[in-house]
């Protein structure tokens, strides 16, 4: 596979997990992501939080897709999208376009990839305990997303009846770490065929310089072996803590990706 083919995989993938968590996000009225073809570009809406720019973003916007441009900003209505531009696409002519509609570039990603079973898994134990998410333990979990929030999500009976389900499914695994029996970490391992793709990382931060997102790593990488998966990837802020915690369990960087958006 060369690094275009990789990419428009990884690319891909990322859209299957942003379309999931969409159903299962803890929001106050039930997510409508719309999902829409234009060119090469994938338009993604969601009316009911038009300002987020992780539900309201331009994928595989390009060259091609210049003419377009107009009729991608008018579905978008008053609210500007994100455009989201892989290193392929964002040449001279799409960036002096998208500076003439005053978009600028705020922020970078990059994406990783590693092949789960061509790696020596870590057997060391650390003192931790990790424990996937089950139908009995989901309402905990979400009620660790809440803690993870810092007040930012006001959760609700209806909410939690909703999205628990999600938090279990056999295509989204999720893990809480304890230590000494309180909740020091927790993180996910979604798979689509046979890859996977590890995200919602989080240790709280009396925790954190203790190795907790190391152990879950680990511990999804073993997973995705067992389960069989040729893939798995994530992203990161480049050159963060996460970046240099997955290039040490053996992920690579295949690409940076940019979001531009209105100034």
């Amino acid at each position: 596979m060369n690094p275009l083919q990789r990419m428009e995989r990884m690319e891909q993938m990322e859209l299957e997990l942003t379309q999931w968590n969409a159903k299962r996000a803890l929001s106050p009225i039930e997510k409508r992501l719309e999902v829409k073809r234009v060119g090469h570009a994938t338009l993604l809406r969601d009316q009911t939080a038009p300002i987020s720019m992780y539900y309201n973003r331009v994928k595989g916007f390009g060259p091609d897709e210049l003419p377009l441009l107009g009729e991608i900003l008018d579905y978008y209505g008053d609210f500007a999208p994100c455009f989201d531009l892989t290193p392929d696409r964002m040449t001279e002519e799409v960036t002096r376009a998208l500076s003439e509609k005053s978009f600028v570039p705020v922020e970078q990603l990059a994406f990783l990839a590693v092949q789960p079973g061509s790696r020596d898994l870590d057997t060391a134990q650390p003192p931790f305990q990790i424990e996937r998410v089950t139908e009995e333990s989901a309402e905990e979990f979400i009620e660790w997303i809440v803690l993870s929030s810092n007040g930012g999500i006001k959760i609700t009976d209806a909410m939690i009846a909703r999205t628990r389900s999600y938090f279990h499914a056999p295509h989204f695994i999720n893990y809480m770490l304890r230590i000494d029996g309180e909740p020091a970490a927790m993180s996910s391992l979604f798979v689509h065929g046979q890859e996977g793709y590890l995200a919602n990382d989080f240790t709280f931060e009396a925790y954190r310089g203790r190795g907790c997102q190391t152990a879950l790593i680990e511990r999804r990488l073993g997973d995705a072996a067992r389960l069989g998966l040729t893939d798995v990837y994530t992203d990161v802020r480049y050159g963060s803590v996460s970046h240099g915690n997955m290039e040490k369990a053996g992920f690579r960087t295949a690409f940076l990706n940019t979001f531009w958006m209105k100034n």
